[in-house]
This record gives C-alpha cells, sequence and structure tokens, in this order.
C-alpha cells in the first residue's frame, strides 16, 4: 500500500486550516452583523422609553408645584441613577471584579422610583392609563439592561487567536541546558593549583615548578607541595578507576559460557 508523502500531508494540514480560518471569519463577520442589529434596535428602543419616561416625570413634577428648572432635573436624576450602577456592573465584569451591593441597590431604586413617578402621572386616566405610562419605563430598563449584557458579553477573538489554539499547531518545547561555571580561587595557592590541574589537561603543556613560582609568587617548597598533591589526587583517581574497572569485567561472564578446563571421561 503506498503511503502518501509529507508533502501530500502538509499540503492537507494547510488546506483544513485556511478553510477552518476562513469559516471563522465567516462566523464573525455574521456575528458584527447580528451584533450592530441588535445594538441598533435596543438604542432606538431605550432613547424612546427615555423620552416618554422623561416626560412622565417632568409633567409629574409639574403638576406637584415644582418649578420648571426643578422639573426637569428629577427624571434626569432618576435615569442617572440607573445608568451609573448599570455601568458599575459592566465595569466589574470586564474586570473580573465583584458587583458591590450598592450598585444593585441603586440600580432597584432608580426603578422603583421612575415606575412608580410614571404610574403616577397616568393614575387619574384609570388602569389603561397607568399601564401605558408604566410601559415606557419598563421598556427602558429592559433596554438598557440588554445594551449593557451585550457590551459585558462582547469579547471577539482575533484570528490569529483561534490560530493558535488549532492542534496543528507546533508544541514547545523545553530544553535543559547545562553551563559549566567556573571555579574562581580564593587565594594564590588555589590559584596556582588550579593552574597546574588545567595544565594537565589534554592538549595542554604541563607546567612545571619554576613558571608557578615566577607566575604566583611562590617559593620552591610551596610550589612542589602543590605539585606533589595534585599528583597523589591524579594516582588515587587512576587506581580507584581501574579497580572499578576490574569489578565490573569480573561481574560480567564470557560471551562463549563457561568453559570445562577438564577432559570428559570415555
Amino acid at each position: 500500500m503506498r503511503r502518501p508523502s509529507t508533502l501530500a500531508i502538509a499540503g492537507e494540514v494547510v488546506s483544513i486550516e485556511g478553510a477552518w480560518v476562513e469559516r471563522a471569519q465567516r462566523d464573525q463577520a455574521g456575528d458584527r452583523i447580528i451584533l450592530g442589529f441588535a445594538v441598533a434596535v435596543l438604542l432606538a428602543v431605550a432613547g424612546a422609553a427615555a423620552y416618554v419616561s422623561y416626560h412622565h416625570f417632568y409633567g409629574l413634577a409639574i403638576a406637584l408645584g415644582e418649578r420648571h428648572d426643578m422639573a426637569i432635573l428629577y427624571p434626569a436624576m432618576s435615569d442617572g441613577v440607573i445608568v451609573m450602577a448599570s455601568l458599575v456592573m459592566v465595569y466589574c465584569s470586564r474586570r473580573r471584579l465583584r458587583v458591590p451591593v450598592l450598585a444593585w441597590v441603586a440600580l432597584a431604586l432608580g426603578g422603583a422610583v421612575t415606575l412608580a413617578a410614571n404610574v403616577a402621572h397616568g393614575w387619574s386616566g384609570g388602569l389603561g392609563s397607568r399601564l401605558v405610562s408604566a410601559l415606557a419605563p419598563l421598556a427602558f430598563a429592559g433596554a438598557y439592561e440588554l445594551l449593557m449584557w451585550i457590551v459585558r458579553n462582547t469579547r471577539q477573538p482575533s484570528i490569529e487567536t483561534l490560530a493558535e489554539d488549532h492542534m496543528c499547531q507546533p508544541a514547545q518545547t523545553l530544553v535543559e541546558v547545562e553551563r559549566v561555571m567556573p571555579v574562581l580561587p580564593t587565594d594564590r595557592y588555589e590559584a596556582a593549583r588550579l593552574t597546574y590541574i588545567e595544565s594537565l589537561s589534554e592538549g595542554n603543556h604541563r607546567v612545571g615548578r619554576r613558571p608557578l613560582m615566577s607566575r604566583w609568587g611562590l617559593e620552591q617548597r610551596e610550589a612542589q607541595e602543590i605539585i606533589a598533591e595534585v599528583e597523589k589526587e591524579r594516582a588515587h583517581a587512576i587506581e580507584a578507576k581501574s579497580v572499578e574497572v576490574a569489578d565490573s569485567e569480573s561481574v560480567v561472564p564470557p560471551l562463549g559460557g563457561p568453559r570445562s578446563t577438564g577432559t570428559s571421561a570415555a
């Protein structure tokens, strides 16, 4: 059975990703159109309801004997409390904060005052007039809260973000890198010792007693002691390594199995 080549598989993956991104773009375009119509309708309903509710509240204030300039401010204060409480809720939602109790209280009181004022304005006209007057504040509150809900929950992910979450994206690999930190000598004796050990490495020229004395200001006895100590440590290390190798060889059995040294009986 013939298997598809790597280039063919890569081409199929790219085509699938392209179709997936194109579909995501179409979905986002449709969402934006729906969102635009919803916002336009809600703004129109909220504006009309606010206009009717404002005039009902203003007429009630005038009927109760308030001055013209004072009557203008009453509906503005009531509806302003509703708007401010809703904006605080939107801010808390976008910042992942807990909505304060005062915001809920202000929203409830503002809606109750506006509803009561509108009902009181149509109270004298009977039940029908009261219901018609109550429609404006209810429509304003409902439309405005729906608009705030859209604002709170509108988080459109970009195409780049969606592509990063796709399963065909390469995975990140963590690589641990070891770094060799140089050993810093604490005094001139340690520096001379490290210099001599480094000179014993493969490819380096072995340093003698006199270079150590002239470079690090040592006496002849001190240089000889450093060389003798390093040579002694090297000898111990070589001896320990040879013992380990011998032990490992004694544990491993020969490939041909045990050999018989005696002669078999006829």
